[in-house]
């Protein structure tokens, strides 16, 4: 047997489309509403099934509520939204699986497959298909995780995949779709806020695919800090996954997800400068904000509030308001071109193209001498910030963080994970302001494995620098050093 729960607001040109397809083979089905007043709660009625009032606490609190408070009696419990669709084929095989005693299932859920339409098309590629959600599992190995939006369903392994998609379509038209993807982005934005500013606070680890998991890793800590973040989006969803051939209706939808995914960068953007800025009353009224954005249109919210506030300063102690930003426009750009197209391209050639790499970061400002060897998954920050000499080689994952000048001399060699940093700050001053402040290193000096240099640091020539030794004064000619910080041991005798 399978029981099924949904949840709805306003949900009358949906709801019958998803409940004629439960008729005749489901046992118990809840309809969760939340303060309809278009008619929902009648129409779910009209199809047999129970609808119980539950005040909007948010999205994952609404499921979890209805998982832990209604009657449910088969072991089998199938979630769907009012714009869903179990088409006949997943029917079947969802029922095969129910047919079985729940203990012949090694299996804790299924993610089934989900195609949506748009624009009254099919959506078969933008990286939207297939589209895997939990939304079939047994009914007391899940619980959703506490997320604004887009939450999932937390559940221990064995899990399992149903191909056979349910069709995805809001038929309420573009207007509603736009108006509830607005305040989506502001949830979703909300939710990276909370992510970005609470790093220790409790993370719920759910069952999500790979590609949503990179999808938040990417809109966490990449998209909000690159120019026209739908312009790539765009890219990847038209292109690289191939939305060009869903036609007309892909290309809108690229362009729709793609500014979806701009508003949440800029929303996101906004909180982290107001949290910046404001401290507490800020994040007080961002937290009252949010009680009203994150329900449905219409509805009165009562019961659980999902608030948020800022880590509170100590009264007497100075706070820091970092700059904004201590680059010109000129340098953004080019960091940006450096970063979308220079890296990619610097990583991902063969290890011995050293003269490949040496032409590429002379293309963006560096200088390069002849016979260096720089190996492809060094990470050079600010390329045009950099000077390295003849013969000179820098070895596998060293860093070279050249947000001042950094010079390596004539035959020097700066091995693996080594770090040259140019770049620091002045923690006397309340804007935090950026020090570029230049590293030297000689001539035949070399930098042992995992080896710090730091700011304003310049290393004489024939001077070895000992593994994992920190550096942060000048070192003299021709000595061994070693330590942190590092400190002469011996001369360097050559024979």
């Amino acid at each position: 047997m399978i029981d099924v729960m949904i949840i709805t607001h306003n949900e009358a040109m949906n709801l019958p489309h998803c409940l004629q397809a439960l008729q005749g083979w489901t046992n118990k089905v809840f309809v969760i509403d939340s303060g309809s007043t278009d008619g929902t709660q009648d129409l779910a009625r009209s199809f047999g099934v129970e609808v119980v009032h539950h005040d909007w606490p948010g999205y994952a609190e609404q499921k979890n509520w209805g998982m832990e408070s209604l009657p449910f009696e088969s072991p089998w419990l199938l979630i769907v939204d009012a714009d869903e669709v179990i088409t006949p084929k997943l029917r079947d095989l969802l029922v095969e699986v129910a047919a079985k005693p729940v203990d012949e299932i090694p299996e804790n859920g299924f993610f089934i497959n989900r195609l949506t339409y748009f624009l009254d098309r099919p959506i078969r590629h933008c990286g939207y298909f297939p589209s895997w959600n939990m939304r079939f599992f047994k009914r007391d190995k899940g619980r959703y995780e506490d997320r604004l939006v887009h939450e999932h369903i937390i559940i221990d392994d064995p899990i399992g995949k149903i191909k056979e998609p349910m069709l995805h379509e809001d038929r309420r038209g573009l207007e509603h779709y736009f108006a509830k993807h607005n305040r989506y982005s502001t949830l979703e934005a909300r939710q990276l806020f909370i992510d970005i500013t609470e790093p220790d606070g409790k993370r719920v680890s759910a069952n999500v695919t790979a590609e949503t998991r990179r999808r938040r890793w990417l809109k966490r800590n990449v998209t909000q800090f690159v120019p026209l973040p739908s312009l790539w989006r765009f890219l990847y969803m038209y292109a690289v996954k191939l939305g060009v051939l869903d036609g007309a209706a892909g290309f809108e939808f690229c362009r729709f997800i793609a500014t979806y995914d701009s508003m949440v960068a800029l929303k996101l953007r906004e909180s982290l400068r107001q949290y910046k800025r404001g401290g507490r009353q800020v994040a007080e009224a961002q937290a009252a904000s949010l009680s009203v954005l994150s329900k449905p249109e219409g509805t009165e919210m009562s019961g659980v509030q999902r608030t948020v506030t800022a880590p509170r300063p100590q009264v007497g102690v100075m706070q820091l308001h970092p700059e904004a930003s201590p680059w010109s426009f000129k340098e953004k750009l080019g960091r940006a071109v450096w970063m979308l197209l220079g890296k990619p391209l610097f990583r991902i050639s063969f290890h011995n193209w050293y003269g490949f790499r040496a032409r590429l970061l002379r293309l963006f400002g560096a200088e390069i001498g002849i016979g260096v060897a720089i190996r492809p998954s060094v990470n050079i920050e600010v390329p045009w910030m950099v000077k390295i000499d003849d013969d000179a080689t820098v070895g596998d994952y060293a860093i070279i963080y050249s947000l001042g000048p950094v010079t390596i001399g004539k035959r020097s060699i700066v091995s693996q994970y080594a770090h040259l940093c140019a770049g620091t700050h002045d923690y006397t001053d309340h804007a935090f302001k950026l020090i570029r402040s230049p590293v030297w290193v000689g001539s035949d000096v070399w930098i042992g494995t995992d080896a710090f240099i730091g700011p304003g640091v310049a290393v004489g020539n024939l001077t070895v620098v000992g593994a994992r030794s920190s550096v942060y004064k000048d070192l003299p000619e021709r000595m061994v050093c070693v330590g942190n910080p590092a400190k002469v041991i011996k001369e360097r005798d050559l024979k």
